[in-house]
């Protein structure tokens, strides 16, 4: 719990100060991400096609930079990216085999990192204001923060009822629902802070009943994104999904619960506070 607060706060950090580390960072993030994909499918005797992941993801990543779809506006250049990609990919399997099964788990995994990494992008670079777009990725940062708080001391010290136990013996559902409370809070203090900055902005017309949908949605989605991690890691057979941090995990182990809610709290905002 403690390594994921801390693993957030790092990645808030990053985004924070900008392009010059946001850029490696996410690179890193694509490239250490895709190994522990590669080494855990590996114990199952799944193959990955790496350059499709990696290579295709640098693409992912380059086509979701937000100033590239203002100066070139209407053009789809994620979908683009992907068709691009996937084309390579079935191209790679014409000329070296037909492996399906490599194929299918690469594109899973493609979808599962990359395309989920590209919405930090978005999310970061504001179309109209570059600062607003550190308080907008900040959002789904704190919800997952909250999340994992919440629904760690809650579960130690009230947790009775497993919430999924053949995934996660450790999870309980009152766990789950301290964490949906804690977010609602934290985001509560967040949004009226931001309010009094950017009075103009989508964080200026969430009421307190639209706030607890979107924190509820936010915390559920970072629940389901560590759930499916665990569920990813116990099909593979390993306790975590790498060695990145020694004694608490991979790198995987620390972001899963942000691939989830990053991306749902982008489209949350663009279908109704367009940004």
């Amino acid at each position: 719990m403690v390594s994921s607060v801390v693993g957030v706060a790092i990645l808030g950090f990053i985004m924070w100060v900008g392009l010059p580390l946001v850029i490696p960072a996410l690179v890193f993030l694509l490239w250490l991400g895709s190994a522990e994909l590669r080494d855990m499918l590996a114990k199952r005797g799944i193959e990955l096609n790496m350059a499709f992941l990696r290579w295709g993801g640098l693409l992912m990543l380059v086509f979701s930079y937000p100033p590239l779809s203002s100066q070139y506006p209407g053009i789809p250049w994620r979908e683009i990216a992907l068709g691009l990609v996937l084309i390579g990919a079935f191209s790679y399997e014409l000329l070296n085999g037909a492996n399906i099964p490599r194929f299918a788990y690469s594109l899973m995994a493609f979808l599962y990192l990359p395309w989920m990494l590209g919405y930090f992008l978005l999310l970061r670079y504001h179309p109209h204001d570059d600062t607003l777009g550190i308080w907008t990725l900040t959002l789904p940062l704190l919800a997952t923060f909250a999340t994992d708080i919440g629904a760690y001391f809650i579960g130690r010290f009230f947790g009775r009822n497993k919430l999924a136990p053949t995934i996660s013996p450790g999870k309980t559902v009152e766990g789950s629902i301290g964490g949906i409370a804690s977010s609602f809070v934290v985001l509560l203090i967040y949004t009226s802070i931001v309010r009094h900055f950017y009075p103009e902005s989508a964080f200026a017309l969430l009421q307190p009943l639209e706030l607890f949908v979107f924190s509820l949605l936010l915390s559920l989605a970072a629940q389901l994104g560590d759930l499916t991690e665990s569920m990813l890691k116990r099909y593979c057979g390993v306790k975590d999904s790498g060695s990145f941090l020694p004694g608490h995990g991979g790198l995987l182990d620390r972001m899963d619960s942000v691939l989830f809610s990053v991306p749902l709290a982008y489209y949350l905002l663009v279908i109704f506070y367009p940004i």
